[in-house]
């Protein structure tokens, strides 16, 4: 626990001169792009995030499972195994976001702009397929250094372009930063496990670990489904750009708050993965969870207008109230982190996939009735149901 400690207090760190610099560039687009701007923005994120997940599909959680498993001799060729799945992946749903971008009718007047986001799948499979690596070994402090960098350098093309600033030149700015942040992180995996790797793939092996990771993955899908682009693209339809963009920059803040939870367990999974300890570590991480959320619940409820003025004008006021409703799934999320970690590390994915079936059945037709009456605040809100039956069921089944 005290090397998991470490590493999530690294991490900690980085996120926070990581927000640093998300603070600047949030607000340098919600001033440049103007609200429409942003909303578009904010749609072509959660729509994104769907994709991703689609491409990911638990490969890179269950392959961390899979690779602790496989002992330090056979974690090298475990991991080069995965690798060949992820691309396989990617290159399907990558061809189909193209096809979404082009007729999905929302994208029309941005589809330039959707096929750049799209573009991004490819930068963060590498990115996911490099974590592996760094998770596996406890060594998530130098996937930090990394994740300073990679925002780091966005907002510096950010400002260097910042009089002509326009959603092409964003996404132009997102994607190269990320392949050059990428380049360096490579660098650091050179003979990472003392040994040059063998790249042969074995369609026995990766349809084996295609089958382990597909429930997870599709887990994964529901969750950025409810989490995000639903309730986006119904508050896109019933009530136009702007409030998507209110609502997005609530959630861009709200997320970012998530990231100690992931952070920590992502560095308390390996030990999670060796049944042994299992029990020690799930108690201990609820404490310092339950902590993390104790100080940082009455601070997002105070500190939310602040927030909200310094990121952006009184345009995106409404902002406040989702922000402060949001304060409730935040409770739920961080202990779902655990639970859902927790009950992956015991192979139970299939489980996990059951209950976000439940959850995003409850989601999408809550939305679909509220949204229409009720607009961001619904979505909102709808996020508390959803984190909070989730937190539920998950308990119940451990």
């Amino acid at each position: 626990m005290k090397k998991t400690l470490q590493s999530t207090g690294a991490q900690i760190v980085g996120k926070v001169i990581t927000v640093g610099f998300s603070l600047f560039t949030i607000r340098l687009m919600t001033a440049k792009l103007g609200v429409i701007g942003y909303g578009n923005f904010s749609l072509l994120t959660a729509v994104f995030l769907l994709f991703d997940a689609a491409a990911d599909l638990g490969s890179r959680l269950i392959g961390v499972r899979e690779m602790v498993k496989a002992g330090k001799e056979k974690a090298p060729n475990m991991w080069v195994q995965l690798f060949w799945l992820r691309v396989m992946l990617t290159s399907v749903v990558f061809g189909v976001g193209l096809l979404f971008s082009w007729f999905y009718p929302e994208f029309r007047a941005i589809r330039t702009e959707a096929v750049l986001s799209i573009l991004m799948l490819w930068g963060t499979m590498v990115a996911g397929s490099m974590e592996m690596l760094w998770q596996y070994r406890l060594k998530l402090e130098v996937k930090t250094v990394i994740d300073v960098l990679f925002p780091g350098l966005f907002l510096g093309w950010l400002v260097l372009g910042s009089g002509k600033l326009s959603l092409v030149g964003v996404l132009g700015a997102y994607l190269l930063a990320r392949w050059v942040s990428l380049a360096v992180g490579w660098l650091t995996l050179r003979d990472f496990f003392g040994q040059k790797l063998e790249w042969r793939m074995s369609p026995d092996e990766i349809k084996r670990l295609l089958k382990e990771s597909w429930p997870m993955g599709l887990y994964l899908l529901l969750f950025a489904g409810y989490d995000r682009a639903v309730d986006s693209m119904l508050i896109r339809h019933f009530w136009g750009i702007e409030p998507v963009a209110w609502y997005g920059l609530a959630y861009r803040i709200y997320s970012n708050l998530l990231m100690p939870a992931y952070f920590f367990m992502s560095s308390v999974f390996p030990l999670l993965s060796e049944h042994e300890s299992q029990k020690m570590v799930y108690r201990d991480s609820r404490r310092w969870l339950l902590l993390m959320v104790f100080i940082g619940a009455p601070l997002i409820y105070w500190l939310a207008p602040l927030a909200i003025k310094v990121l952006s004008n009184n345009e995106y006021l409404p902002s406040i109230t989702v922000l402060r409703i949001l304060i409730i799934p935040f409770f739920f999320a961080y202990l779902n982190h655990l639970n859902g970690f927790w009950l992956i590390s015991r192979g139970k994915q299939r489980l996990m996939l059951r209950l976000g079936i439940i959850v995003l059945v409850t989601n999408v037709v809550g939305n679909v009735i509220l949204i229409p009456f009720f607009g961001i605040y619904a979505g909102a809100w709808m996020t508390a149901v959803s984190e909070g039956l989730m937190f539920v069921l998950t308990t119940r089944m451990l």
